[in-house]
C-alpha cells in the first residue's frame, strides 16, 4: 500500500466500542476480567497468564505460562480466520508476562540476573522486546486490553503546589524538618507496575481505567470505575466529554462512551471499526524483484545505469547489487524499486 496523501480524509470518531484500546487497573477480586468479557462477548480473546478463568462461562481464554507461548499465540493472531473471529486481545495479566520475558531474556543469555551481558545487551532486548511483542497486537489489527492490579504509592505536594479546592479529607499536612517547608502527604492508586513496564502501554491506550470500591453518605458501598485523573488515582480517556466516575458495569461503561461521542458532530462519526495501529503490509518479494529487474533493463537501455547504482547505494550502502537482495531486505528493496520509478 503505497502512501498518497491526495487521497486522506479527515479523522471520524468511530461509534465502535472495539475500536478503542484500553488499560483496566484495580483492587483484587474487583472484577476486571468479567467487566472486559461483558463488555466485548465472544468478540474477545484473553491471553491468561494464570488459570483463574474457571467460571468465566462463555470467555474465549487462551492460558500461556511463558513468553515463547504468547509468541505461539501472537503468531496465530495473524491467521485470517482468527483475525475476523475476534475484535480484540486481553492481556490478563500484564505483570506476570512481563515477569515471563524477563525468564525468557534470562534463559538466552544463560544469566541468573540482569546486568551480566557485555554492554548491556539483555537490558536492550527486554526493552525492545517488551514494546514489539505488546505492540504486534495492535500491528496485527487488534485492540489490545491490558489488565493489571492496582498498588498504593505514598505522594508529597508542597502546600504551594496544589489549590486548596484539591485538599480532602485523605490528606495529612506536614512540614520537612530541615527545610520547614509545609506539604500535603496522601496515598494514590496507580497500577502495579514498574515504569518501564507501563511505558509503551501508556503511549498506545486511549483510555485507562481505575475500578475501586467507594462509599456513599449513608456508608452504602460500590463498585466504580473512574476514568479521570485525580490526586487519588492514575486513570484517563480519550473522550473529553465522559463522566469522570461510573458505576462498575459494562453497560454503565457503554453508556457513558456513548454519551461522549453523542458529543461529537454526527458528520465526524463513523459506524465502522477504526483500523488501529500500523499494520504490516505484506511485501511480496518475487514480485519486487521482478518489478526491479524489469526497471534496470530500462536504466539500461537508457545507459542511465549509474542512477540506479546510485539508488542502490543511498538504500543498500554503498557497494552493494541490487539483484543480491535478499528476502530479509524486501523493505529496502521496496524503497528502492519506488526510487527507481520515480526516477526514470
Amino acid at each position: 500500500m503505497a502512501i498518497n496523501l491526495t487521497d486522506l480524509q479527515p479523522i471520524k470518531a468511530s461509534t465502535d466500542l472495539s475500536s478503542y484500546t484500553s488499560f483496566i487497573y484495580g483492587t483484587p477480586k474487583i472484577g476486571k476480567t468479567t467487566f472486559v468479557h461483558k463488555l466485548y462477548g465472544d468478540r474477545v480473546l484473553f491471553i491468561a497468564t494464570e488459570k483463574r478463568h474457571k467460571v468465566l462461562v462463555g470467555a474465549h481464554v487462551q492460558y500461556v505460562s511463558s513468553w515463547i507461548e504468547y509468541l505461539q499465540v501472537l503468531a496465530q493472531l495473524r491467521n485470517k480466520t482468527i483475525q475476523e473471529r475476534y475484535d480484540v486481545v486481553a492481556i490478563d495479566t500484564v505483570e506476570n508476562l512481563y515477569q515471563m520475558l524477563e525468564a525468557y531474556i534470562l534463559s538466552k543469555y544463560n544469566k541468573t540476573e540482569f546486568g551480566q551481558v557485555d554492554w548491556g545487551k539483555d537490558w536492550t532486548d527486554l526493552k525492545k522486546d517488551w514494546k514489539d511483542g505488546l505492540q504486534m497486537i495492535e500491528r496485527l489489527g487488534y485492540s489490545p486490553v491490558f489488565i493489571s492490579h492496582a498498588t498504593q504509592i505514598t505522594e508529597k505536594i508542597p502546600v504551594s503546589g496544589i489549590l486548596q479546592e484539591q485538599v480532602n479529607e485523605t490528606m495529612t499536612l506536614k512540614e520537612d524538618k530541615k527545610t520547614k517547608e509545609k506539604y500535603y502527604e496522601f496515598a494514590k492508586y496507580v497500577p502495579d507496575l514498574k515504569d518501564k513496564v507501563m511505558a509503551p502501554i501508556n503511549k498506545m491506550v486511549d483510555n485507562i481505567l481505575f475500578m475501586t470500591v467507594t462509599a456513599d453518605e449513608s456508608g452504602q458501598e460500590h463498585r466504580v470505575i473512574h476514568l479521570r485523573e485525580t490526586l487519588q488515582w492514575k486513570a484517563g480517556s480519550t473522550f473529553e466529554g465522559i463522566a469522570p466516575v461510573i458505576p462498575l458495569s459494562a453497560d454503565s461503561y457503554k453508556k457513558a462512551v456513548e454519551e461522549a461521542i453523542g458529543l461529537i458532530d454526527d458528520d465526524q462519526k463513523k459506524s465502522e471499526k477504526e483500523s488501529i495501529g500500523m499494520q504490516e503490509e505484506e511485501l511480496d518479494y518475487d514480485a519486487l524483484m521482478t518489478e526491479a529487474r524489469e526497471l534496470a533493463m530500462k536504466f539500461h537501455s537508457a545507459g542511465r545505469m549509474e542512477e540506479v547504482q546510485r539508488i542502490v547505494d543511498e538504500t543498500f550502502g554503498a557497494g552493494n547489487k541490487l539483484t543480491e537482495a535478499t528476502k530479509h531486505q524486501v523493505q529496502p528493496l521496496f524503497v528502492a524499486v519506488q526510487k527507481m520509478k520515480e526516477t526514470l
